[in-house]
């Protein structure tokens, strides 16, 4: 018996993997690019290909809730870098729409 095990309240049974489960994991992430349909991010941290995740945007002056698909993963270039993760926007109610659509005119026209 391991020392852990001493100190627990109520031992752990093994399952060895026979039950599965989901994470959410909140981390920050810096937006590479954006468009209405997607965005490619970096993070310290990888996401899972194919997974789903809930992403919050700051734009500007207020927030968009997002929901994505994982469709690349890009492990980092050197030790410091960031994991580059592409996603597509998989759900993305009316007026977030909009306000992201209405974000995206205004950063292109700043581009211009």
């Amino acid at each position: 018996m391991s020392e852990d095990d001493e100190r627990r309240r109520h031992p752990r049974l093994r399952l060895d993997g026979r039950m599965v489960g989901r994470a959410t994991v909140l981390t920050e992430f810096r937006v590479a690019t954006l468009s209405e349909t997607g965005a490619t991010l970096e993070m310290a941290i990888p996401l899972a290909m194919g997974s789903s995740c809930d992403l919050t945007l700051n734009l500007s002056h207020v927030a968009v809730d997002l929901k994505a698909r994982v469709v690349e993963v890009r492990s980092p270039e050197r030790s410091e870098s960031p994991y580059v993760i592409g996603v597509d926007f998989a759900s993305v109610d009316a007026l977030d729409l909009g306000l992201l659509q209405s974000f995206l005119e205004r950063e292109r026209r700043r581009e211009l």
